[in-house]
Order: C-alpha cells, then sequence, then structure tokens
C-alpha cells in the first residue's frame, strides 16, 4: 500500500496533517507581519534626564529630532534646596532600551512649597509648642516673652508679624512667632531669637 491509498482509506489523517501545515503557515506569516509593524528589534537607549531643568528638557527635545519618547511627569516632590521642575528620577531608568514612541514618566521639584495647617499652640507650654510645631513641618521663630499670669505658656502665635489661626494654611517649614508668658510683676517684654 502506498502513500496516497493509506491517505485516501483515512481521510482524517490526511484532514488533520492539511489543517497542521495551514496552522503553522498562518503563525509563521502573523509573526512576520507582526514584527514589521511593531519594529522588532529597533530600539533606543532611553537617555538620561535626571537633572534637567524645564528649560533643558525643552531644549534636549528639541535638539534631539530623533528622540521620539513621550515624557509623562507622572509626580513632583517638594525638596526645598533644588529648583523647581528638576527631574529627581525617572522610569524606565537610563541605559535601558525602548522603542519610539514609548513613555518616559518623571518625577520632578514641585515649582512651590506645600501648604500646612497651623496648629493651635496656645495654653500649650513652649517646649510642647515647638514639638508640635516640628511635627507639622514647622519652624520656630523668635519668642516673644510678654508678662503673663501664665508662665511658659503661649499666648499667641504669628506668622509675618500676624496673629495666625488654627487652620490657616501657612508655607512648608514656616517660621512662627510665639508670644510665650512669663512671671513678673513689672518686667518690659523682652525678645529673645531662637533658631
Amino acid at each position: 500500500m502506498n502513500a496516497t491509498q493509506f491517505y485516501k482509506k483515512r481521510p482524517f489523517i490526511s484532514t488533520l496533517i492539511l489543517m497542521l501545515l495551514i496552522s503553522l503557515l498562518i503563525v509563521l506569516f502573523a509573526n512576520s507581519i507582526i514584527r514589521f509593524f511593531t519594529f522588532h528589534g529597533k530600539e533606543y537607549d532611553i537617555p538620561d534626564l535626571r537633572g534637567f531643568d524645564a528649560e533643558q528638557l525643552e531644549t534636549f527635545q528639541r535638539d534631539n529630532n530623533d528622540f521620539d519618547f513621550e515624557i509623562v511627569i507622572n509626580d513632583s516632590v517638594f525638596v526645598p534646596s533644588k529648583k523647581g521642575g528638576t527631574v529627581l528620577s525617572q522610569d524606565p531608568l537610563p541605559g535601558n532600551k525602548a522603542k519610539n514612541g514609548r513613555k518616559i514618566y518623571l518625577s520632578v521639584v514641585a515649582w512651590t512649597s506645600p501648604q500646612v495647617e497651623m496648629p493651635n499652640l496656645v495654653d500649650l507650654s513652649l517646649r510642647q509648642a515647638e514639638n508640635l510645631l516640628i511635627s507639622n513641618d514647622l519652624k520656630l521663630g523668635q519668642v516673644i516673652y510678654k508678662a503673663s499670669k501664665y508662665p511658659n505658656a503661649v499666648l499667641e502665635q504669628r506668622y509675618n508679624g500676624r496673629i495666625v489661626e488654627e487652620g490657616k494654611l501657612v508655607p512648608y517649614q514656616a517660621k512662627i512667632t510665639l508670644i510665650v508668658g512669663k512671671e513678673s510683676s513689672n518686667m518690659e517684654e523682652e525678645d529673645e531669637n531662637v533658631e
């Protein structure tokens, strides 16, 4: 019995082999088409954008015509010692490879300092008030002593010379002036700078 007769007597096997061959051809064709349209193997180095400010980023994009990555700012963090808009980190990291058109996510320094709510320091001791300021990202500025029947108690809290109420927004790390009671019958106001 030759091969032709074998397949004529068993059509199921011949159909199965034909289906497998057609499936293999479809997979090979689809794979070559996908490689062509997705530019398989054409990857570019991710540039190091860390430390760039907003102007440098614009200049970099303008001067590098082959740079076809999309830059997305996805986070901002306040860092007092750095200029607003400076790139702190990026994802993917420099040195990795990616195809053109991919996104590079950047974390940058916030342009403005965050605002924090002023806590209520009135009637607290100077030590408690200072600890509460620190825990709320504020600083103790000038301490002004004033004659009072409540020694060492905070009588007023001020920012930029004005009384600031509890809950009002003040800049991060703002220096708060405290008016503190001091026991003395004939005491004049005296200033003490605390930094």
